[in-house]
């Protein structure tokens, strides 16, 4: 308690938890934003399936931490490093998420809206995209998390601020009370994560809707 009141007052513990804030979002976003709609091109085109399928599960394969070593060499130590290996961590679990939803919607829905005369950039925003909702926050809860672990990790490696630098270098120092902090800090910090972004997020949108309880 001690020592967390030190990190506190010093403004040192802020700007670690805002440094590792901004690298979890940009990689979320990145992540989010490439993986979400590859998923919705791939669970509603064969072609486009196909063609990426293979890729998709080879990369897949290969965990987050082992694309560390790559990232320093490309991006150098800090933001941009820890927020691609995020990305890695991010992006599949959403595409395959997306994936799974959009081909778990029934087909008769897509023929009925077809047949009434939309479009297919209609059925996607109409159908598609409503109808993976599900499975989208699952897979965003699952890249959330990913995400978070590949922050800690990738921040112990490749960055020189963040609460994984923090437990790192008190590692080598041996102040075992800072690890603790740090652990304890990560864990408060999903928590209230869970609570005021991605709860709140699942009530306003299926559980409104009645597509999940």
């Amino acid at each position: 308690l001690f020592t967390f009141r030190d990190y506190l007052l010093s403004g040192e513990l802020f700007q670690h938890i805002l440094d590792s804030l901004v690298r979890l979002s940009l990689g979320f976003a990145a992540g989010f934003g490439l993986g979400f709609p590859l998923g919705i091109a791939m669970g509603s085109n064969r072609i486009i399936a196909r063609a990426f399928d293979p890729v998709i599960n080879f990369f897949q394969a290969i965990p987050g931490l082992a694309w560390v070593p790559l990232a320093i060499l490309w991006f150098g130590l800090g933001y941009k490093a820890v927020t691609f290996v995020i990305f890695t961590n991010v992006f599949f679990p959403v595409c395959f998420n997306t994936i799974t939803g959009v081909r778990g919607i029934p087909q008769v829905l897509i023929n009925s809206a077809l047949t009434c005369g939309a479009n297919y950039f209609q059925v996607v925003r109409e159908i598609l995209i409503f109808g993976a909702l599900p499975s989208v926050v699952t897979g965003i809860r699952i890249g959330m998390g990913f995400g978070w672990r590949a922050l800690v990790g990738g921040e112990m490696i490749a960055a020189t601020s963040g609460l994984g630098f923090l437990i790192f270098d008190a590692r080598q120092f041996l102040k075992t009370d800072v690890i603790i902090m740090g652990m304890a800090t990560m864990g408060l910090m999903w928590l209230l994560m869970d609570r005021m972004i991605l709860k709140p997020w699942e009530m306003r949108t299926i559980e409104r809707w009645g597509m999940a309880r």
